[in-house]
Formats: structure tokens, C-alpha cells, sequence
């Protein structure tokens, strides 16, 4: 079993990849005196991550405080009040233990506590931000990306603008990714991040920012995600699964830095902004296979190079479109992914909210799909998927 530890450097990130690479966090914190660690309520101490971190903070004596209050789908005004607690607690750096919530979370954490105002502003270009306090963060799922990229999300809750934001600003200095922590990751938590990173790949590799890079990146995290989800499902503990599927996973989010997503997150913003107990790779395993016909109708070649990993039998043609949903609805069948949108509330009167929400806060992501999007694309996906 070949799992060798390794060091990636990705935008402004030196990634330390590999089993033990916690062992890397030592170097970087004994720079600072006063350290944040931001986690959720309960991965970060169940996955041992918490407890590991600590044991190296303690060895250097360093002050520390944990904030463990954020949640799925996070929303500005928890952003902002962890915010004021971590700027009274006088850090000097931020440290997030968890998935993307949590990581996406402490880049704005680390950004408002170094230039002020509030998260909305600068999602809404309103303010410039200036920098960030020196952040780190250890990975806790295989789906994220967000430890190697520049952005973060977050809903806007009084009016269920969930939105991405970009900045150079927002890369962590160092990452953590050690597979040994995702061995605790619930069934359901595997899928859902797992199919995230799915579709980062696909939708990196087709936006209209692709590149032959992109689809390099997209091809290998979808061929390791199609030979080892279904493993890392039956067996949770196989840190072999959980390794190739982290690795997927982070390629997956440098291709998402590169080429951008489009449609599926489009439209999966618009819906777990408006119900945020939506886990966001299940929206996109939702909605996804329906994105990726339309995307499968213009990009064949792309498509048909990168899903032939899980279905070989289709072919680079646009008549194979339906195929290609289908396999992609068969595959997450298989790994025992089920759900419909009418499973978390949604209903047909729904439509007009989403699609509002989808062109006037998405827009960004709807000039990046590589087709002609229209109320009639957008119907028939949301419809389809419930």
C-alpha cells in the first residue's frame, strides 16, 4: 500500500499531504503567541485532529481559545459574531479544524479581524479587504478543496443570498490533509463530500475558464473517486479509500481555483440558501446529473474523456447526454445516495424563488456555464430533482 506523505504548493498554500502531516503544523505555530482554533460542534474531537493539535499548541506553550460553534451552511452574522469573539480574544493567527464550512468560516474570520466591517460587505463588493491574520487549517472531509483555494462561502440569511467569495487573500498558509482523520467521517458525510468534489471536477473542467489543465485534474479525481467511494462506503476505516479519495478531493479543489464551477453550484446555492439543513453535495447530487446533460450537449469530448471512468460506455457525441446522467444517477445509486429535493421540503411552488436567486445572486456562476442558460434550463433541472 503506497501512501507516501508528500508537500504541494498551490496559490499562496504549502499543503503537507499524507499520514502524520499534522507534524508540520509545529514549524508554523511557533511563530505566534495567541492562537484560534475554530472547529465545529463535534468533528474535530471525534476525528482526533483537535486533540493532536492541541498536544503541539501545549508543547509550545502557546495561548489558545476554541470556538466550536460553527455549522453547516454558515451564515454571515454567525461569521461576524466568532469574529468579534476571536478579535477579543487578541489572536494572532487562526487555526480551522473541519470541513468546508469550518475552513470557509476562519478565511473570513481571519480577514474581518484583520481589516474590520462585516462579512456581507465584502461579499457584496461594498469593502476591499486589506489581508488576513495568518490562518492554517487541518481538512476533516474529502470533498471540500477549500484548503487549497482562495475562496469561501456563506449565506446572507435575511435574504438567502448563499454566495461564494473570491480573494487572494483567502489562502490558508498551510493545510493539513492526513486521511487518518476522515477514518471517522459518517456514511452520509462520505457521500455527500465525496460527489462535492465529483462535481467540482466536472464543473471545473467544463466552465467557460477550463483548460486542458482543469480537465487533466478533473479526469484523475473522478477516476479515484469512482474506484474508491464505493470501498470507503463499505469500509469506513480503509485508509486507502480515504487516502485517494482526499487526494481527489484536493486536485479537485486546485481545479476549481484554476477553472471555476458553474450551473450545479449555481442553482445549489440558490437551494440550501433557502433551506440550509440542504448538505451542499447532496443538493449537488441532486441536481448535478441533470447540469451535466446539458454541459454533456456542448463539451462531449471534455465530458466523455473524464465520465468514461464511470461509465465506459459512453461515447464523445452529444447524443450520449442522457447516457451520461444516467451514469452518474447510477453510480451515486450504488454508493447508496437516494435523495430527492422533496426529501428536505422543497415543492414546485418553490421554482420562482430559486430561479431569482439563481440569476441575480448566481450570476457570476451563470456567465461561467458553458451553455445559454434560460428559466426553461433552470425548470426542468429543479423539477426533475424533486
Amino acid at each position: 500500500m503506497r501512501l507516501e506523505r508528500f508537500t504541494v504548493r498551490s496559490g499562496k498554500t504549502r499543503l503537507y499531504f499524507g499520514i502524520g502531516s499534522i507534524s508540520s503544523l509545529r514549524d508554523w505555530l511557533k511563530n505566534f503567541s495567541r492562537v484560534a482554533l475554530i472547529t465545529g460542534k463535534k468533528s474535530a474531537k471525534i476525528s482526533g485532529a483537535l486533540d493532536d493539535a492541541l498536544s503541539i499548541i501545549k508543547e509550545l506553550r502557546l495561548r489558545y481559545e476554541v470556538f466550536s460553534e460553527v455549522f453547516p451552511n454558515p451564515t454571515a452574522s454567525m461569521i461576524n459574531e466568532l469574529a468579534t469573539k476571536v478579535w477579543r480574544f487578541g489572536a494572532d493567527a487562526v487555526l480551522a479544524i473541519g470541513g468546508g464550512s469550518v475552513i470557509d468560516s476562519a478565511k473570513f474570520v481571519s480577514m474581518l479581524v484583520k481589516c474590520g466591517g462585516r462579512v456581507e460587505e465584502y461579499m457584496k463588493k461594498l469593502r476591499e479587504p486589506c489581508g488576513t491574520l495568518p490562518l492554517a487549517a487541518i481538512n476533516l472531509t474529502h470533498g471540500t478543496g477549500t484548503e487549497v483555494d482562495r475562496y469561501a462561502v456563506a449565506t446572507i440569511e435575511e435574504t438567502h443570498e448563499k454566495m461564494g467569495y473570491a480573494s487572494e487573500f483567502l489562502y490558508p498558509e498551510i493545510s493539513i490533509d492526513d486521511p487518518n482523520y476522515l477514518k471517522t467521517l459518517p456514511k452520509n458525510q462520505t457521500i455527500y463530500t465525496a460527489i462535492d468534489a465529483l462535481y467540482h471536477a466536472l464543473e471545473s473542467a467544463t466552465s467557460n475558464s477550463a483548460s486542458p489543465y482543469t480537465e487533466l485534474l478533473a479526469k484523475e479525481a473522478v477516476r479515484l473517486i469512482a474506484k474508491w467511494l464505493p470501498v470507503a462506503v463499505k469500509e469506513p476505516s480503509n485508509v486507502e479509500a480515504r487516502y485517494w479519495l482526499l487526494y481527489a478531493s484536493m486536485i479537485a479543489g486546485i481545479g476549481i481555483d484554476h477553472g471555476r464551477t458553474h450551473l450545479a453550484h449555481a442553482i445549489e446555492h440558490a437551494l440550501s440558501g433557502l433551506r440550509p439543513e440542504l448538505p451542499h453535495g447532496a443538493g449537488l447530487a441532486m441536481i448535478g446529473p441533470y447540469v451535466i446533460k446539458y454541459t454533456y450537449e456542448v463539451k462531449p469530448e471534455v465530458l466523455y474523456d473524464i465520465l468514461r471512468y464511470i461509465d465506459p460506455e459512453l461515447k464523445p457525441r452529444p447524443e450520449s447526454s442522457e447516457r451520461a446522467a444516467k451514469a452518474l444517477i447510477d453510480f451515486q445509486r450504488t454508493i447508496g445516495f437516494n435523495e430527492r429535493l422533496r426529501d428536505y421540503g422543497f415543492k414546485e411552488g418553490d421554482l420562482g424563488v430559486i430561479t431569482k436567486l439563481v440569476f441575480e445572486s448566481m450570476s457570476y456562476l451563470i456567465e461561467l456555464t458553458p451553455f445559454k442558460v434560460d428559466e426553461s434550463i433552470i425548470k426542468d433541472i429543479f423539477l426533475k430533482s424533486l
